[in-house]
């Protein structure tokens, strides 16, 4: 395996690289990158030593002080210099091949046009350089390419100038005025279509919105710009933060590992987060180009303007930027649902991260490949961390901590200590226990007792930890609520905070022993157990004035029932439900008063992943019956009102994108979901009806992909009627892959001929994502039969997808992590499958750590 990175290693280097000169030459095999780069000596070292990055490339030619010097390229790639002058300049020249790279990193070929993605350590594959974020420097970039192939050249910051070479060839230069580090780094050579629109800031001054996209895509960006002009409008408002340059770039390409990239002025996009109209787009889609336009958006400040020391501060940008990006959609959607949305998320792919070997606090300590650290912990978890900051010291002084961070550290590369201290001077509040969160990892459990007499009630708390230093307690806010059995607000304390461990409260002059509603809108990002009756819970579902718990107490119940239903299937039971849960649902589904698209995340029923990852062991027996038993019997027993329901909120006029319209689209496919357990005629009938007349892919996939998941008729002509009316839309079909590779009875002969389709490119990282990534990920009956053929079948993928993409590969073996949750059986099988997996000598680092890490139970 390769070198461990350690971060109490980290030094700086003896050398700070002030301005880089890059001349980019691309020809049809090969692209030449000539590197003019000046040296200063950094006063804080005493070497006079310079190490460079490099990989993947030919070196042809290097001077010092334009003297020729012989170099030759270390066993990891790099070069290496040493008994330097204190000031200096450095040439190299180098050879690259953009065609054969399909990594993703780098410089490489996307469709046909060629772009970078240089975070984190990319930039090294287009030239020899420090390739580590604390060393920031101003770039002037010219690229050169053929004039009908790559009518655009794209770089950072401002294009100075431009022309012709010859009659083939022409250049473009690019000056970025700001300092930034390598990663931030970022080129574009095609023939695009450009779509245009302008920003006013605050202050008059005119910014060029302009965004590249395939031609024929140009219709599809309005959604896109608009965000973009939200969000620009939004950091104004919000924190006073206006864009640094006069033009502001978007490129949209199909093979990129990640959703987008922040690179400073040219924002480079997978383009499932650019591309979107009613017809090919969900309102997921929708939602998800806003949330993510405004994320790449926010880190021209936090991110691009004050950026990390190293790569162990990951989450110092990051997490951060989740939160702003989360609270711009709050603000131009609904705060409630917005706020379910994003903790369901956290519960769905944090929590289990957090509970797996893959384990690591939002700043780890350690690395082997720094690519298998953009987690959930580093983005969702840091960003629950920044939010109970912003809850400790309020909105205000988050705003001072704010601005005091900018002025402190704009232009420089930081540590998480330096926001944390920011937000502590500026609100005056002691945030040392705090810093805490950085360093633990696994979600941190609260015991909570309580103890009813004479009208008080004592509570304690106490909270298990797990931690990479000492101190084993954390600060945090637990917001809570106390009700009376008939639902009258007893007590209600929103300034709560556990700062010790243990920790007591009491509360007086309570008329009975009050029904607790604890951590209400999950101000903190921990678990705790609770032991509600149905009888409370229904009273919470009905009662509780906080949304997200209320939210919360819904899917408490469903979890209850499934459970009992799993220990009536254990004990050989006929399977039953129980009548006041029953009498809950119901109320639920007939409150009108509901938001439509909280109670469509109300009445869900988990899928047997989500309700395994909530358990310390996998039940492969037991759940699936009892979840498929709830469905029925809920579809059976509530099939009218559920039906009327899903037809009151049923449109057939004009798309509408507003929160009202995308709320009742939800809670229509909630309810079409669970009535597709039913066999009832007039529910296939509107079903067929919903995707035969749709309007919008919202419907029509949503439609489908219940079709899909049944044994009806219908199955195979819709499947195919959607494959021939949208096979020329490559977002489209990454839907009706997904839609297969769910199914119940998707086989591995049925993945391996959908990959044989023209349509599918395993090249492609968001069809690989949509078909492999979704059946290893999702399809968890087919992973975990009790033969171990489907953990042989991953491993075989991850191993092919790493000759290529270890990236993606390295991801798809995190569906892995999951040993010490298995039965005997199961688990010696993916131990072995997992071994032979690692015992492949050409495995790369990136899938290697993982596997490594997914061994280590």
């Amino acid at each position: 395996m390769a070198q461990k990175i350690l971060l109490k290693d980290y030094t700086q280097p003896d050398f700070w690289a002030e301005e880089v000169n890059l001349r980019v030459d691309i020809y049809d095999e090969y692209t030449i990158v000539e590197n003019t780069t000046e040296y200063v000596k950094n006063e804080n070292t005493e070497g006079f030593n310079l190490y460079l990055n490099g990989q993947d490339s030919e070196l042809l030619e290097t001077k010092i002080n334009k003297n020729a010097v012989e170099v030759s390229q270390n066993s990891d790639g790099g070069i290496s210099f040493s008994d330097l002058e204190s000031k200096f300049t450095l040439y190299t020249k180098v050879k690259i091949y953009p065609e054969k790279n399909l990594t993703g990193e780098g410089f490489y070929r996307s469709g046909d046009i060629y772009c970078t993605q240089c975070e984190a350590e990319g930039f090294r594959r287009i030239t020899f350089h420090q390739d580590r974020p604390d060393v920031m420097s101003s770039y002037t970039v010219t690229l050169v390419g053929d004039k009908e192939r790559f009518p655009f050249l794209l770089s950072n910051g401002d294009r100075i100038d431009s022309g012709s070479i010859d009659d083939q060839r022409h250049f473009a230069t690019w000056k970025d005025p700001h300092k930034k580090p390598s990663y931030l780094f970022a080129m574009v050579a095609g023939d695009l279509e450009l779509v245009k629109d302008e920003y006013t800031t605050k202050s008059g001054r005119k910014v060029s919105l302009e965004f590249f996209v395939d031609k024929g895509n140009g219709d599809k960006c309005d959604h896109a710009i608009e965000s973009l002009k939200n969000a620009m409008k939004w950091d104004e408002d919000r924190f006073g933060l206006e864009y640094d340059l006069d033009t502001y770039m978007v490129v949209a390409v199909d093979a990129f590992n990640m959703g987008a990239m922040e690179n400073k002025g040219l924002n480079i996009f997978n383009s499932a987060y650019v591309l979107a109209k009613a017809e090919t787009a969900t309102d997921s889609d929708f939602q998800g180009i806003e949330g993510v336009i405004g994320h790449e958006y926010f880190h021209n400040w936090t991110g691009n303007r004050v950026t990390c020391r190293d790569w162990f501060q990951l989450t110092l940008k990051e997490g951060l930027t989740v939160f702003r990006d989360q609270e711009f959609s709050s603000d131009m959607n609904s705060r409630p649902v917005k706020r379910i949305d994003d903790v369901k998320g956290l519960k769905g792919h944090q929590y289990p991260e957090d509970a797996s070997p893959l384990s690591h606090p939002i700043k780890p300590k350690e690395y082997y490949e720094i690519n298998n650290f953009y987690t959930a912990t580093v983005y969702e978890k840091g960003s629950e961390v920044i939010r109970m900051i912003h809850t400790l010291i309020g909105e205000e002084n988050f705003r001072k901590g704010m601005d005091l961070y900018f002025e402190r550290f704009d232009g420089m590369a930081v540590t998480t200590e330096d926001f944390v201290k920011a937000m502590a001077d500026a609100s005056g509040r002691d945030l040392s226990r705090f810093q805490n969160w950085y360093d633990q990892n696994g979600t941190p459990k609260v015991n909570i007792s309580t103890n009813f007499k004479d009208g008080k009630l004592h509570v304690l708390f106490t909270h298990e930890t797990k931690f990479n230093n000492k101190d084993s307690s954390l600060c945090f806010p637990f917001h809570f609520s106390l009700y009376s059995s008939e639902g009258e607000v007893l007590y209600k304390d929103h300034n709560f905070i556990i700062d010790q461990n243990p920790q007591s409260i009491t509360i007086e002059d309570l008329p009975e022993n009050p029904i607790a509603s604890w951590n209400e809108g999950f101000s903190a990002p921990v678990k705790f157990e609770t032991n509600y009756s149905f009888k409370e819970l229904a009273m919470l579902m009905a009662k509780c004035e906080d949304n997200y718990n209320r939210y919360e107490f819904s899917q408490l119940a469903i979890l209850k029932q499934t459970d009992d239903l799993v220990a009536q299937a254990k004990r050989g039971e006929t399977l039953k439900c129980n009548e006041q849960f029953m009498e809950a649902f119901k109320a639920l589904l007939i409150n009108e008063a509901l938001d439509p698209a909280l109670k469509a995340y109300a009445i869900s029923l988990p899928s047997l992943k989500e309700y395994n990852d909530g358990k310390d062991r996998f039940d492969f027996d037991h759940a699936p019956k009892a979840i498929k038993f709830l469905n029925s019997h809920l579809a059976n027993t509530f099939e009218d009102e559920l039906l009327t329901l899903a037809q009151k909120s049923h449109s057939t006029g004009a798309f509408k994108l507003d929160g009202e319209s995308m709320g009742n689209r939800a809670i229509k496919h909630q309810c079409l979901s669970l009535l597709s357990a039913s066999d009832s005629k007039k529910v296939w009938d509107f079903i067929s009806s919903v995707y035969e007349n749709a309007n919008n892919m919202t419907d029509e996939i949503g439609a489908l992909k219940l079709i899909a998941a049944s044994e009806n008729s219908l199955r195979d002509s819709a499947l195919d009627k959607f494959y021939q009316k949208w096979k020329g839309e490559t977002l489209v079909m990454q839907k009706w892959l997904s839609v297969q590779a769910l199914a119940e009875d998707a086989s591995f002969e049925t993945i391996e001929n959908l990959a044989k389709l023209d349509i599918y490119d395993n090249k492609v990282p968001n069809l690989l994502r949509s078909l492999i990534g979704v059946y290893l990920v999702h399809n968890v009956a087919k992973l975990h039969q009790e033969d171990g053929s489907g953990y042989r079948f991953a491993c075989e993928k991850i191993a092919e997808v790493d000759k290529f993409n270890p990236q993606i590969a390295a991801r798809l073996a995190k569906s892995l992590a999951v040993i010490k949750k298995l039965d005997a059986g199961r688990a010696e099988l993916l131990t072995r499958a997992l071994e032979e997996l690692k015992a492949n000598p050409g495995l790369s680092k990136d899938t290697l750590e993982v596997v490594s890490n997914n061994l280590s139970v």
